[in-house]
């Protein structure tokens, strides 16, 4: 542990020796003191990283289920139960590292010859959340292979497809949730479906009937379904109710990791990044939380900005030498809107759209394309809005911009 956090803090203090961009944005400046070259700590006061507080409740659980394990290390249901929680708690922070320990402590089960269904189901989300997603494809087809009737597995492989723009095996998929985990799941997966296929208005009715039967479901179920309502009302531009459905999902999950970092989106869209600072500023070690944060500073002009665009380069390069290679869509916004350089948001928008084909991802690819002036590459983004129908009041217009230049640029060349 001590050699990762030394290892990250190395790579925090990066040197940026920017001359300029192709636009001629002017460089970040490298910040002043406290950032100084690596060293290792001499003091125990010295603060390397924060850590979550033993007095919250949710570490509580997990350091209960760990000392369970320890005593008995072969309780396959303990192993899941804290592997899991893990997972819970690294989505809802922001931070993968838990997500590793929760890989740690079902590997004696995953290594088996035939491991057990719900040991390949808990790798394949773990799988899921770090965008392996062939990996995790392939094991939770190995899932129901064993457990034909796993709807968490179905639902999880629904939610890949989603994502990766594949809606008509989605809609085999959410069928299947309904058989197995019920009407009330079911309805919730073909409602946020219907949000990517031309149908807002009708996924907002399903999500908002899923919502009426919640009744006393966990906050976490609530909460999820209000972040779908919140999504589907912004595909149809409903500004107001998509900000009352965050905030309470919002009063129900507040330090959910996800939930934080869409609605600080929603407020940089909506042009008020100061209230994102408030909102975010007790979740700097969420990397996706942090690049919201230096959006903010630099579109309030900031003299904070140059140093959150620098740590968030430092960030990058981290995840890179962790092996981590997920954030392309992050980082496609990191390069245009911070560092000015189109042409590489461009192209890691183009390799991000291989593997995520959300509407953010749409978004980003149309975005750098403009941008570079090479609306050309956003044709395969085009031609999938078209087949999809999307409903998106800032995507639309920019795939209408980028055929406009295309067709522009195909009568100049006639």
């Amino acid at each position: 542990m001590l050699i990762t956090r030394l290892l990250l803090y190395a790579v925090l203090t990066v040197v940026l020796e920017t001359a300029g961009t192709a636009s001629g944005a002017p460089a970040l400046l490298t910040p002043a003191a406290p950032y100084r070259a690596p060293y290792l700590p001499t003091d125990d006061s010295d603060i390397v990283q924060d850590v979550p507080s033993a007095s919250d409740p949710t570490v509580g659980e997990m350091r209960r289920l760990r000392a369970k394990l320890d005593i008995g290390p072969q309780s396959f249901a303990t192993a899941i139960e804290l592997a899991n929680a893990y997972i819970d708690y690294s989505r809802q922070i922001g931070d993968a590292h838990y997500a590793g320990y929760a890989e740690a402590i079902i590997e004696p089960w995953t290594s088996l010859a035939a491991p057990p269904a719900s040991a390949l189901l808990t790798q394949g989300t773990i799988l899921q959340y770090r965008h392996q997603f062939a990996e995790a494809r392939e094991l939770l087809e190995k899932t129901l292979h064993q457990d034909p009737r796993n709807g968490q597995a179905w639902l999880t492989l629904a939610t890949l497809d989603m994502v990766q723009g594949d809606y008509v095996m989605a809609t085999k998929r959410c069928a299947q949730v309904s058989n197995s985990a019920g009407f009330h799941l079911g309805l919730v997966c073909f409602g946020s479906l219907r949000s990517y296929t031309g149908q807002a208005k009708q996924s907002l009715l399903l999500l908002q009937q899923a919502q009426a039967l919640a009744g006393s479901a966990s906050p976490v179920y609530q909460a999820w379904i209000q972040g779908l309502i919140a999504e589907s009302a912004e595909r149809l531009g409903d500004w107001p109710a998509a900000e009352v459905h965050y905030r309470a999902a919002l009063q129900l999950l507040p330090q959910d990791n996800f939930l934080l970092v869409a609605y600080a989106d929603f407020l940089l869209d909506r042009g008020r990044p100061k209230e994102v600072l408030p909102l975010l500023a007790d979740h700097m070690q969420s990397d996706t939380a942090f690049l919201r944060l230096a959006l903010a500073q630099l579109a309030l002009r900031s003299p904070d900005a140059a140093r959150y665009a620098w740590i968030m380069t430092a960030r990058f390069e981290a995840l890179k030498l962790r092996g981590s290679d997920y954030f392309g869509r992050e980082e496609a916004r990191f390069a245009l809107q911070i560092e000015h350089d189109p042409t590489t948001s461009l192209a890691l928008a183009k390799r991000n759209w291989q593997f995520q084909r959300a509407p953010w991802d749409a978004r980003v690819l149309l975005e750098a394309a403009l941008a570079a002036d090479q609306p050309r590459a956003a044709a395969e983004v085009i031609e999938f809005l078209k087949q999809t129908n999307l409903e998106d009041p800032i995507v639309l217009p920019l795939a209408q911009q980028a055929s406009a230049r295309m067709n522009t640029a195909a009568g100049a060349a006639r």
